[in-house]
């Protein structure tokens, strides 16, 4: 009964609709591959050829942009889970000079002052 169920829920289900990256280069060859095709049949192949010479420094710019990006989303995750044990280490600091604190006035006598 559950696997039925989830079979529903997965053919219902809302997936992502972000194109994978393949997706996306293969869709921005065809576009550009078109527009080459275009551009010859209408005599403006000159003009055309830029556009078509640079299609993978488009390509590899945008790919490098998405890099740094995760690049920077994971240094941050990892900034905040550093930050994160920095504070866990002097809470437990703390919480052990209070322990001690009756101990060292118990030794020291009054002149303790915290």
């Amino acid at each position: 009964m559950f696997i039925a169920a989830l079979f529903i829920i997965a053919k219902t289900w809302n997936q992502p609709k972000c194109p994978s990256i393949i997706d996306w280069i293969g869709k921005m060859w065809h576009i550009y591959t078109m527009e080459y095709y275009a551009a010859i049949r209408n005599d403006e192949f000159v003009s055309f050829v830029g556009t078509w010479m640079n299609l993978e420094n488009i390509i590899l710019s945008k790919l490098t942009q998405e890099q740094k990006m995760k690049h920077r989303i994971f240094s941050l995750i990892e900034d905040l889970a550093y930050a994160s044990r920095i504070s866990q280490r002097s809470e437990m600091m703390l919480v052990k000079s209070f322990q001690l604190t009756p101990f060292l006035k118990f030794f020291f006598g009054k002149k303790l002052k915290m």
